[in-house]
């Protein structure tokens, strides 16, 4: 069967802009993916209005909280162990808690403290920037994400579990420190973080002394007074903002 000219034109015509379209859509779905916005299957439940709004007592100048938290085991989602001995190394070393003091951390630098959970959409949305932000400035400042209670427990998000692979996973408001570690062990893996994280203990002790929910950013000084402080609120952490005030406020030298 012969096909007219003309009728194979618009056949043309109609692959190629099927094939752009398809490209386009394409593009956009990496573009959703990368920007964090909602993907298929994900629910974002009310607010936990379940407690006290947390009440704001940071001022710049003012001496900062210290605390001592629960360090969580560096990412090693993409280091996969080159034999048994190492397997078992890890193993052990899982076992052995370590901690971060904000005392050691100023003595050595000016440091940065990143406050949120993994369920406050606006938070989770600027970790990536924030990651990049630490490993553009971590020779001139000490940086520590310190995971708080969730903002929205029970969401149900996109998560990348321990096997590597992603699904969707219910993250519930934990009522215990090793729910709340492993919500924190989520988010590392899924956002693929390098920043160091610590968990504050279930009692809130940490987020309470820094209004730190839903989230905020706060540079404590070597002298343990706070040198920058957003507001504690679903925009509180902006990876933009935090670099240009880096960028404006510390030397090479950390000072």
């Amino acid at each position: 069967m012969l096909v007219a000219p003309s009728v194979r034109i618009v056949l043309g015509l109609f692959i190629c802009a099927f094939s752009l379209l398809a490209v386009e859509d394409a593009a956009a779905q990496k573009k959703r993916r990368n920007s964090g916005l909602r993907k298929p299957g994900e629910v974002i439940t009310r607010p936990d209005r379940g407690e006290e709004r947390w009440k704001n007592q940071l001022e710049v100048g003012k001496v900062a909280p210290e605390f001592t938290l629960p360090l969580l085991q560096q990412n090693n989602q993409r280091k996969a162990p080159s034999d048994n001995a190492s397997a078992t190394k890890k193993s052990a070393d899982k076992k052995k808690e370590q901690t971060v003091s904000l005392h050691d951390l100023r003595a050595k630098q000016p440091v940065v403290l990143i406050i949120g959970s993994f369920t406050c959409p606006p938070f989770r949305n600027q970790l990536e920037g924030v990651d990049k932000v630490f490993d553009q400035f971590k020779d001139r400042a000490q940086f520590l994400l310190v995971y708080v209670r969730e903002a929205h427990p029970d969401s149900i998000l996109s998560v990348i579990g321990e096997n590597g692979r992603e699904a969707l996973q219910k993250i519930p408001q934990p009522k215990d420190l090793s729910t709340r570690v492993s919500n924190a062990s989520i988010c590392q893996r899924t956002k693929d973080l390098d920043i160091p994280i610590a968990v504050d203990k279930i009692d809130n002790r940490v987020g309470k002394a820094y209004a730190g929910w839903p989230n905020r950013m706060v540079v404590v000084g070597t002298d343990g007074r706070i040198l920058f402080a957003t507001d504690s609120s679903p925009r509180g952490t902006n990876a933009g903002s935090l670099q240009d005030w880096l960028t404006e406020n510390l030397t090479k030298s950390g000072s």
